[in-house]
């Protein structure tokens, strides 16, 4: 598996980990533009579920 794949499913985990409002929409959603299905983008779910470079390499640490 890709490193990029591999960060892709760890921004998801990520993002339903933290249970914020939109959480599971917000991973569908990337998940769905990851296959190269067009979505519509939301930007304050998107700001609220916001998920940082230094949280995804800090779990990808882990495995």
């Amino acid at each position: 598996m890709e490193i990029d794949q591999k960060k892709l499913f760890v921004k998801i985990i990520l993002t339903l980990q933290s249970d914020h409002h939109g959480c599971k929409e917000e991973a569908v959603n990337m998940a769905k533009e990851a296959l190269g299905i067009e979505i519509e983008h939301n930007s304050i779910r998107e700001m609220i579920n916001e998920i940082s470079e230094e949280q995804i390499e800090k779990f990808m640490r882990l495995i």
